[in-house]
């Protein structure tokens, strides 16, 4: 069973915190577990490094449900691609 941990934070904080979790397309507490999930992994030298899609999150119009790092990534390359055979 999941242990529970409380944070006391400001409300600006939280209200960041809320906000950048919905433009994600997460709730709060997922949004949480990722970042410390993510922060932790980054000590673990057998962890792959991830693509870290959140910073480009708007910058490609998918219409297709939440980015996820896949699909940003399947965005971006087939972009560069068609930029690429259109300057040949």
């Amino acid at each position: 069973m999941p242990q529970v941990l409380t944070l006391r934070i400001k409300p600006a904080l939280l209200a960041k915190v809320s906000s950048r979790a919905a433009r994600l397309g997460l709730d709060r507490g997922q949004y949480v577990r990722d970042l410390l999930e993510r922060d932790v992994a980054q000590d673990d030298p057998r962890s792959p490094r991830r693509f870290a899609s959140e910073d480009f999150v708007g910058s490609v119009p998918l219409g297709l449900g939440p980015y996820t790092n896949d699909r940003v990534r399947d965005a971006v390359r087939t972009r560069l691609r068609a930029a690429r055979e259109k300057n040949r």
